[in-house]
């Protein structure tokens, strides 16, 4: 076997998934929280795109990293929600956010580059630096702090050795959200260091909650624009996580390179999952109200009840509950 498997572990989620499955294959009465998957139904009208895609015949090869149609609403949804402009040529598609994010670390990494990574962190964050040959640097985010680093911490992390900074808002598995004031802090930081790239992982963008304004950092300060890469997806927020669609918005030299990478590996996105996303980012919204409401709930639930057990604090998160299903209320 390759040397480089020896860097990283199997997926830790998709292992306790499997398990999950197997487990309740058996008859036993299982509750999975390991996945962060919507346990609703795709919306109607992206499911009817779909079956239309397949009948006007959209099952064939397309441009390695996505359909023109796709990337202009891409860039659409960016200006329409993060004010932030792009050019198709500045938007990849790819076979999941986690795709997009592998792209990029693969497309970049040297053997010694650090990416900083806050922590609790996606599992698959520091795996995706080791089979890049990069090295992964976590920084502790602390409970009382609310899962957040600070901006002196993130100044101590960064070295000449530093490629990226990874931020994740909503976090996976915290929850945390960098609100406004806390991205602009970080900015300060990071326009002092020209060198260093930002992976916003903006996934869980639409599940927040209470009052909490999510925002982006490229939004925040557009000086961070010409080195960060914005990813995003309709897994999430469109409860698609097996269309596998996954996107990102980056400087042109960048994206180049990743498509370079992509089509060598799997190259295109599905079609007709492509076809899935334009109808998703182009349709009714409703749905991301409807379904955000339901996982407060079950946030607030959930909270509660950890809270009233004895010698557990359980901080209330600003987003991201996806992975408590119905089952477990």
């Amino acid at each position: 076997m390759s040397q480089t498997l020896a860097r990283v572990k199997p997926s830790p989620t998709i292992a306790i998934t499997n398990r999950a499955r197997e487990l309740a294959a058996e008859g036993r009465d299982i509750i999975s929280l390991s996945a962060g998957e919507p346990d609703f139904d795709t919306p109607a009208h992206i499911r009817e795109a779909a079956k239309a895609a397949i009948d006007a015949g959209h099952t064939r090869y397309t441009a390695v990293d996505g359909i023109p149609e796709l990337k202009k609403a891409i860039c659409a949804k960016f200006k329409r929600e993060n004010g932030l402009d792009y050019t198709p040529a500045q938007i990849t598609v790819g076979t999941g956010g986690k795709q997009i994010l592998y792209n990029a670390l693969m497309a970049t990494l040297n053997p010694g580059d650090e990416v900083i990574i806050p922590a609790p962190y996606w599992v698959s964050y520091p795996d995706m630096v080791l089979l890049a040959g990069g090295t992964p640097v976590a920084i502790e985010a602390e409970m009382q702090h609310g899962y957040r680093i600070s901006p002196e911490q993130l100044e101590a992390a960064i070295t000449d050795k530093t490629k990226w900074v990874i931020l994740n808002s909503p976090s996976n598995p915290t929850g945390a959200g960098y609100g406004a004031d806390h991205l602009r802090a970080l900015a300060d930081v990071l326009l002092r260091h020209p060198d260093v790239w930002v992976l916003a992982d903006d996934i869980y963008e639409h599940l927040v909650f209470d009052d909490f304004k999510f925002s982006t950092i490229a939004e925040i300060e557009p000086k961070l624009k010409d080195r960060t890469l914005t990813m995003n997806g309709v897994s999430k927020a469109y409860a698609m996580t097996g269309w596998r669609i996954g996107y990102g918005a980056a400087p042109e030299i960048l994206i180049k390179a990743m498509s370079k990478l992509q089509s060598q590996s799997t190259s295109n996105p599905s079609s007709i999952s492509q076809y899935a996303a334009l109808a998703a980012l182009e349709g009714p919204q409703d749905y991301i109200a409807e379904s955000r409401a339901v996982f407060e709930r079950r946030r607030d639930l959930v909270v509660a009840a950890l809270n009233e057990a004895p010698g557990i604090v359980c901080p209330k998160p600003e987003g991201r509950s996806t992975s408590i299903p119905r089952s477990a209320i």
